[in-house]
């Protein structure tokens, strides 16, 4: 069975995927990636590692039985290119979200105890904030609202509540599918979206980018939520109005935004500087910003591959991949 990898692959997780695969298994890693190489490589692929591809790729992959994202976002993927092969599964990967939720931790107990801002100060000899009137947030007994309760929702709430005795108010697709060991006081549907904004003292926004959740959060939502609310995205920057975000912040002093996912990046990776958003974030006090660094822990490597590399098995097995995406739905 071929497998091929649309992106590229480290030496050293290359090696990884050999020594955890059988070696039936060609694993083909191209030296480039571009359209025209995978295409030429795509009539004998059963399995496609990467996070976008083309219609001239699809129509050549005769073969082609399961396509794998090697994240948990899909939103670049052409699900209307997709639909017309209902025959392939597409999953994507859960193996990041422990990283990714100890990183949402970390930005939600930095923005309620107002870290970031009193750190600028100190390294500039200014001692203002020790006293000012800015006062930083209780976060044990608190209410965490956790819109999107998936891989990465659910271990926020079970460190947040395990760890700070929070009451956990989520929200899922669909809140009749629930696992033994999920960890909340509240679950409901998006129906239950204002009771959530309203109740939450921390909100964590841990849902996939799609048509239906793009600009889901705007002005309105903003106003059902508390006036002392901590607001933590770690999904993707445009499920919150940019405009909307920004201008509640600057209106609200006491309301603070802590964030991994923005608007505007990079274009050369190479030149990553002079980089910023439709508004200036970077004057405001009552944010933590992070440049969408959530993944990059040490040892990471290995951790990352553990759903690509059962799912590539699986599939040699002739057996239903894990994390399925709808194709209709778009996550």
């Amino acid at each position: 069975m071929k497998v091929l990898f649309g992106l590229r692959v480290p030496p050293e997780l290359k090696a990884y995927y050999h020594n955890k695969l059988p070696d039936e298994i060609d694993l083909i890693f191209p030296t480039e990636i571009n359209d025209e190489i995978l295409t030429s490589l795509a009539p004998d692929v059963e399995v496609l590692v990467a996070y976008k591809l083309s219609s001239k790729f699809m129509e050549k992959a005769e073969k082609l039985r399961h396509i794998q994202v090697p994240w948990t976002g899909s939103e670049t993927l052409d699900f209307e290119i997709l639909r017309k092969y209902p025959h392939i599964t597409v999953s994507n990967s859960h193996s990041n979200s422990l990283a990714i939720a100890e990183h949402a931790v970390s930005l939600l107990l930095s923005a309620a105890k107002r870290i970031s801002y009193r750190d600028s100060g100190m390294r500039k000899g200014d001692w203002s904030s020790r006293y000012n009137d800015v006062n930083s947030y209780w976060i044990t007994g608190k209410t965490l609202g956790i819109i999107g309760y998936g891989a990465i929702g659910k271990k926020v709430g079970k460190i947040l509540k395990k760890g700070f005795d929070m009451k956990v108010f989520a929200i899922k697709r669909d809140p009749r599918r629930t696992d033994p060991e999920d960890q909340y006081d509240f679950l409901g549907g998006s129906e239950d979206l204002s009771h959530v904004l309203k109740e939450s003292d921390f909100l964590l926004i841990a849902l996939p980018l799609t048509q239906e959740t793009e600009g889901m959060i705007g002005k309105k939502e903003f106003q059902l939520m508390k006036d002392t609310v901590v607001i933590c995205n770690i999904s993707r920057g445009s499920i919150l109005d940019e405009r909307a975000l920004f201008e509640h912040l600057k209106e609200n002093k006491n309301v603070i935004a802590a964030l991994d996912v923005w608007y505007n990046y990079p274009k050369d990776r190479k030149n990553p500087t002079n980089v910023f958003q439709n508004h200036p974030f970077e004057d405001l006090d009552n944010i933590v910003m992070s440049p969408h660094s959530a993944f990059k822990v040490v040892e990471r490597e290995g951790v990352f591959a553990e759903d690509i590399i059962t799912n590539i098995s699986l599939v040699m097995r002739n057996k239903e991949p894990i994390n399925q995406i709808n194709l209709n739905l778009g996550y």
